[in-house]
């Protein structure tokens, strides 16, 4: 793209990257992040935590089964266990399906074992150590890649220590489930430096002590990601470096925070190597804006499916994180010939994406408003007008001692607490 180009430009492309140019001074170079030639990627594509076809169809399969806290009380932690082997079982329908139609790479889901870091009912997961063996079995089988991404309340680098043992609860959780699927050292769990908590630079330094005093089964499954709001890639990559962490690159993510990073293509080969020093595949994250997106906040929500591929190397691991799940794979594949596509189990897309998630349709009943609260009265008014015409009509008609005998009742319909205060009065002067 020519140099001095105009920022609306940037809506052209799906993710670009603004430089300045030190050639000429005051001059900024919007460089594109798309890939060369989607066509030459040898890597795996992926999607994370849910299959929209499994899921809608009779019985659901999904793995994120769960219950409220009263419910646990009600019916004992006996039953959340249920829940969680469901879960585990349904993995296999996940990793079968993803065999079928050519996808090997997969985000579990970490609701998979509901309440199992809970401060109160919280359990360990050797109950289910057998079912989760089989599914180490199945994705080794079919070379699958199994990774998870705990939860944004996991912050190492928090000053509140209960914070901190919780993230550690919470992570021994994760990667004592990858330790019994048996899955080897490239499933990862993915979790993001939090809060800067006012202190940047003090935040990072509480990261690398808490991280230091991991237990072993931990740290060798964790890795960090640059987010769009706190942590560039040039906020985490010396802590990477410094503590043998691998590094994810969220594209999607750089080109809204990019930080201090002069150029994230030249960045690239130190970003790998924080993998493959440790015998690893690197993994990357993908995604795009929705269309129309221009402000950060617009450009933080993923759109349904991507367009193209992020200029990675061509053997690294991409996850897509798109609204429409595997079928953002299953269009990447038809659109360059990565893989094969099921033309029973792709579906085109349809409509117009919004930029805003706000305006998607929700499956909540939308409240009334005042006008349709007064057009909705105004017609049981009416309605009971006219049956009390009809009554009073057919009353004229009838002799005078049904009228005397119907006319009490229709006093009590019209006003039913007015027709008792008479009666009262009566009585009295009786």
């Amino acid at each position: 793209m020519a140099r001095g180009s105009k920022t609306s430009d940037i809506e052209s492309v799906p993710l670009v990257e603004v430089k300045e140019d030190k050639n000429e001074a005051k001059s900024k170079i919007i460089v594109p992040l798309v890939h060369s030639n989607p066509r030459s990627y040898k890597g795996r594509l992926g999607y994370a935590c849910l299959n929209t076809i499994l899921r809608s169809q009779k019985p659901p399969v999904f793995c994120s089964r769960t219950c409220r806290l009263d419910t646990v009380k009600k019916k004992g932690i006996e039953y959340v266990k249920e829940l969680a082997l469901q879960n585990v079982e349904d993995i296999k329908a996940l990793i079968e399906w993803n065999e079928a139609h050519g996808i090997k790479f997969m985000r579990m889901s970490s609701d998979i074992f509901p309440f199992s870091s809970h401060d109160d009912i919280g359990y360990e997961l050797d109950f289910a150590k057998n079912e989760l063996a089989e599914i180490g079995e199945l994705a080794a089988k079919y070379n699958h890649r199994l990774t998870t991404h705990p939860g944004q309340y996991n912050q190492l680098g928090s000053p509140n220590p209960l914070v901190v043992a919780r993230t550690v609860k919470d992570l021994h959780y994760h990667a004592t489930m990858l330790d019994y699927m048996g899955l080897p050292p490239d499933s990862i769990m993915i979790i993001h430096m939090g809060g800067m908590y006012g202190d940047k630079p003090a935040t990072l330094s509480r990261f690398e002590e808490n991280y230091k005093n991991l237990p072993e089964h931990i740290k060798r499954r964790l890795v960090l990601e640059n987010d769009e709001l706190c942590y560039s890639v040039s906020d985490l990559l010396p802590v990477c470096q410094k503590l043998d962490i691998p590094l994810v690159l969220d594209w999607h993510h750089h080109s809204i925070n990019p930080g201090e990073a002069t150029g994230i293509l030249e960045l690239l080969p130190a970003i790998n190597a924080t993998w493959t020093r440790r015998g690893l595949k690197p993994k990357q994250h993908y995604s795009e804006s929705r269309p129309g997106a221009v402000s950060a906040m617009e450009r933080r929500a993923h759109s349904d499916r991507v367009k193209t591929l992020p200029p990675c190397t061509d053997d690294v691991d991409l996850m897509i994180e798109a609204k429409d799940k595997e079928q953002a794979v299953l269009e990447l594949y038809k659109l360059y010939g990565l893989g094969p596509v099921d033309e029973e189990a792709y579906i085109p897309q349809k409509g117009v994406e919004s930029k805003n998630t706000k305006g998607r349709k929700s499956s909540k009943k939308k409240k009334p408003t005042e006008e349709v609260i007064e057009e909705a009265v105004n017609e049981v008014v009416e309605v009971i007008e006219t049956r009390a015409q009809r009554r009073k009509r057919v009353c004229v008609e009838e002799t005078t001692v049904s009228i005397k005998e119907e006319e009490p009742s229709t006093a009590l319909v019209k006003s039913k607490k007015r027709t008792t205060t008479k009666n009262k009065t009566k009585k009295k002067g009786t």
